[in-house]
């Protein structure tokens, strides 16, 4: 399951005709994203997303003419697919939420911005209009509307250094292996990150290239991050000691 289908679920185009009634709240339950177990995060989010959560890299699209895969960097939220550890009933557990959830109920299309309108938060009674009399966007919705451009422009920007990374051969795939309390082992696999020994050998003409746009900070802090592979595996014991007895170990997708 993607991030964007565990989260969006009724995407419509956003039009002032069929949604000039609704109203919007603040996002507040993030219980919609309780099955995401991974979620993108821009090359810009890194030095704070590092701080919470294991920054990786997944394939996010088909090979390029040399062969080469399309990588993206997610956050990781769960060892196994379809659980998000940093949701606990409607709470979000970390100080830093992604950008890719923050511009919930909102995602652009080759068409255009749409709208989940299956999200509990729209309706017609409750929160700040969307459209006004005349149907034309509220500052509610113009605000909402800049922060998904200016997030679609960062993500256009991460292609960029996520390619870098791949021209130069640094990625290398890796898995995660762990053991809870109760004897039940997990396997996190299926990303890559940046390989230590690659990236020191790197000529020195592309060092200072990368030192000077930036990226190689990023990559540091990306290595950093893997260090939180171990909350992660702390906050799923904790979640399953907390589980019915009998009761599935967790969801798997």
């Amino acid at each position: 399951m993607s991030a964007a289908s565990a989260l969006f679920r009724a995407p419509e185009p956003l039009d002032p005709v069929r949604h000039g009634a609704l109203r919007i709240a603040p996002l507040r339950d993030f219980s919609i994203a309780a099955r995401m177990h991974a979620v993108f995060v821009a090359a810009t989010e890194i030095p704070e997303a590092a701080l919470e959560y294991p920054i990786v890299f997944v394939q996010a699209g088909d090979l390029d003419a040399e062969g080469r895969p399309a990588v993206s960097p997610v956050a990781l939220l769960g060892l196994v697919a379809g659980e998000n550890l940093f949701v606990e009933g409607t709470r979000w557990k970390a100080q830093y939420l992604p950008a890719f959830v923050r511009r919930y109920p909102f995602v652009s299309s080759s068409t255009g911005p749409m709208i989940d309108t299956a999200w509990s938060g729209l309706s017609p009674l409750e929160g700040q209009p969307l459209f006004d009399a005349q149907g034309a966007p509220t500052a509610t919705l113009d605000e909402a509307l800049e922060f998904l451009a200016r997030f679609d422009a960062e993500a256009r920007r991460t292609r960029g250094f996520c390619a870098r990374l791949v021209e130069l051969d640094l990625l290398q795939p890796m898995q995660a292996d762990a053991t809870l309390p109760d004897g039940q082992r997990l396997t996190v696999e299926g990303f890559r990150v940046i390989d230590e020994e690659r990236l020191r050998a790197l000529p020195d003409a592309v060092v200072l290239e990368l030192h000077r746009n930036g990226m190689l900070m990023l990559a540091h802090l990306h290595r950093a991050s893997l260090a939180r592979m171990r909350q992660l595996v702390e906050m799923k014991a904790r979640r399953e000691q907390l589980r019915p007895t009998g009761e599935a170990h967790g969801p798997t997708g």
